[in-house]
């Protein structure tokens, strides 16, 4: 009778330290997609930055063309 009692305690025990396991591995990428989205975060300022210059590089390159705008190409040769 005792063998019949054991048979359910294992199983569930088992069952239990794979679902722990799991949880195990689940909070582990948690973490790492935590410190993932702090550093996309921190790359923010700088990328607004990049976007700002570049902004401004084609701002002055339409200024350039503007002022200074290529020959037809009939007058090159």
């Amino acid at each position: 009778m005792s063998l019949l009692w054991t048979v359910p305690v294992l199983a569930a025990a088992l069952a239990t330290g794979l679902v722990a396991a799991r949880a195990r591995a689940l909070e582990d990428a948690t973490v790492d997609l935590a410190i993932e989205i702090r550093r996309l975060r921190e790359l923010g300022p700088r990328l607004a930055g990049v976007c700002a210059a570049l902004r401004d590089t084609r701002e002055r390159a339409a200024e350039l063309s503007r002022r200074h705008p290529l020959a037809p190409e009939d007058d090159l040769s």
